[in-house]
This record gives C-alpha cells, sequence and structure tokens, in this order.
C-alpha cells in the first residue's frame, strides 16, 4: 500500500522515434552536423593587373622621353642640364692617362666636361673633387692648360689625395682646399722599367731583338740599362721635373725656388700643405662649393651638378620630383643635381 504523502515517481515515458534520416546517419557525426552548404566567397580583384600595366605604361613613357631627348641633344656639351645659378662639380677620381685609357681620367674626358661647363650659362663656377694620386706626364700637363684657360672661377676640393699630376692640374686653380688629412703634392717625377733577364735566364728563355736604331729597345725588360741608356733616360725625366716646377710655381704664384725645395716627391698633409702655400685653405668639399658660388658672383642658394655621371641620369634628375615620382627606379641613379644653401666662405 502506497503512501500518499511520498513524493511521486514520474511515470517513464518512451522517448520517441528517430527519424529515418537520423537513424541511418553514422553514430559518431556530431549532433551539430548539417549538410554541406557553399559558403560565400570574397570577391575577387579582377582589375589589379590593368593598374599593373598603367604603372609600366607611365615608366615606359618617362623613360622613353628621356631617351628620346639624349638622341634629340646627341649628349653634347650644348646640353642644357641646370636651372638656375649653378656650380659645376668635376670629379677627379682616379688615375690619369692619355686618350684610349679605358677607366682613367683622360684629356678628352676632362674637356669634355670643362666645356659643359663654360657653355652652360647658369654655371657660375666650377669645383674639381680631387681624389687622386696622379699619372702620366702629358695627360696632367693637358688637363692643367684647360684649368688654366678656363674663363670661369675655378675652385679644388681635395679627398683623400692630391698628388703629383693630380696636384699639377690643382695649382691652376683660383683656390685649393684640403682637410687636415688629405696627402697633398708630391711634386716630382718616376720612371720604372723592370727587369726580368735574371729570370728569364733561369727558365731558359731568350728573345732575339733586332732594332733599327741603337736606341730603339731602350728600357726593354729582357735586358739590363746601359749607361748611356740611363743618361737618356735621367735627362727626360729631369726636363720633366723641371716643367713640373714652372707649372706649380706660375699657378700657386710662387717663387720657383721655394717650389723647387717642395719638389722632393713627398705628399705633404693638408695642414703642412697650408703653411708651405700648397693650398689656400683647410675646407670641406661643402666650403669648396660656397667659395665657388662666391666667386662666381652668387648670392644666396645655388644649385650643384655633377658632369661625368650619364646623361639619363642628370635628365631624370633635372626633372622635377622625378625621382620622388619613381621610387625605385629613380634610386638608381646618384643625386647629381642637389640644392645648396652659402655657409661663410672665408
Amino acid at each position: 500500500m502506497s503512501d500518499p504523502t511520498a513524493p511521486q515517481q514520474p511515470e517513464y515515458q518512451q522517448p520517441p522515434a528517430r527519424p529515418a534520416y537520423e537513424q541511418a546517419a553514422p553514430q559518431y557525426a556530431p549532433a551539430y552536423a548539417a549538410p554541406y552548404m557553399p559558403q560565400p566567397q570574397p570577391e575577387r580583384k579582377r582589375h589589379g593587373w590593368i593598374w599593373a600595366l598603367v604603372v609600366l605604361a607611365i615608366v615606359a613613357m618617362i623613360l622613353g622621353s628621356c631617351v628620346w631627348s639624349i638622341v634629340y641633344f646627341g649628349g653634347t656639351s650644348d646640353t642644357k642640364l641646370t636651372t638656375g645659378e649653378t656650380v659645376a662639380v668635376i670629379p677627379i677620381d682616379s688615375v690619369i692617362a692619355g686618350g684610349g685609357a679605358a677607366g682613367y681620367i683622360t684629356p678628352e674626358y676632362f674637356l669634355e666636361q670643362i666645356e659643359k661647363a663654360e657653355d652652360d650659362d647658369n654655371v657660375k663656377a666650377i669645383v674639381l673633387r680631387v681624389d687622386s694620386p696622379g699619372g702620366t706626364v702629358a695627360a696632367s700637363e693637358e688637363i692643367a692648360t684647360y684649368v688654366k684657360e678656363c674663363p670661369k672661377p675655378v675652385v679644388v676640393s681635395i679627398g683623400d689625395v692630391g698628388a703629383s699630376g693630380a696636384y699639377m692640374i690643382s695649382s691652376q686653380a683660383k683656390r685649393i682646399f684640403a682637410l687636415p688629412g688629405s696627402a697633398v703634392g708630391s711634386i716630382g717625377v718616376i720612371t720604372e722599367i723592370p727587369n726580368v733577364s735574371g729570370l728569364l735566364d733561369k727558365v731558359g728563355v731568350d728573345f732575339t731583338v733586332v732594332t733599327a736604331g741603337k736606341n730603339k729597345d731602350t728600357g726593354s725588360p729582357y735586358r739590363p740599362l746601359t749607361k748611356e741608356e740611363k743618361a737618356l733616360i735621367q735627362g727626360s725625366v729631369n726636363q720633366v721635373y723641371e716643367q713640373f716646377i714652372d707649372i706649380v710655381a706660375e699657378g700657386r704664384g710662387l717663387e720657383r725656388s721655394k717650389v723647387e725645395v717642395l719638389a722632393t716627391g713627398w705628399a705633404w698633409n693638408g695642414d703642412e700643405a697650408l703653411k708651405l702655400g700648397l693650398v689656400d685653405e683647410i675646407g670641406t668639399y661643402r666650403d669648396a662649393l660656397d667659395a665657388a658660388a662666391k666667386l662666381g658672383g652668387i648670392e644666396g642658394d645655388y644649385d650643384t651638378v655633377t658632369y661625368g655621371a650619364s646623361e639619363i641620369e642628370d635628365l631624370l634628375n633635372t626633372l622635377t620630383g622625378i625621382s620622388e615620382q619613381l621610387g625605385p627606379i629613380g634610386a638608381l641613379g646618384s643625386a647629381a643635381t642637389q640644392r645648396q644653401s652659402p655657409a661663410l666662405a672665408k
């Protein structure tokens, strides 16, 4: 007999039957499984390649116009790459040698650059950025003559080295700037003649030389020099040495006797060179630019243009904002044209 006050147990109810499609489903299927429904895909950018083609077309047009300008103007000395009062910079930054010597500063190369500066009415002065140990005699003398005859003021800025033939060229400028650690001078002449005859004897190599003229093979590396040949070569070296002294004395406005004392072939540092009268001032490249601008009658800001860079590089840097617009392409060239503000030129 049941107690009516006891809690009543709910009657057991049979769970409803599972639908047929659930009965057929695998038992391990998760409760949230649902039939596959295609998911919406993000819209693809179908026109990106069009913009890429537009950018490439613009770049091609700009480069094409530069090439056309070079072809039209012919890259001659009357190509105008400046727009305002300008100081032109000509680097002399390798060995000096005669025409046809690739990778060297040749008279032909230098004449082309200095004529650009002379023919450009916007260029008021020239700076030679010198960093060279010198070179051959005739090539140095020819370039020195071009500097001496230039109708516009020329200022020299010596970097690491301005020695031998490079100093001969520098001596013809209106002013020479150097740094305290620059190597300056080395007024002298040297001729080196190798002699490999001893080595050839050891390996059993012999040369038969046939000449017309007793001195035709003077300086041959296959035999020692005779006393007569040494005297001839020494005489030539002495003549060139005297020419070197004359060029420096005239260019620097120094007494020849003083230059003779300095013409030992030694290169002094910038501070000593200043005391000896071989340079005019201790100063930086920027100081030389400002001094050149002052000598050229420029007041206020001025531009600089570096000759010797490719014509394409000059044109790209001259076009307003072209380097910034081209981005990486503009970064391929150096900044050949810059804006300068004058410091106190002494």
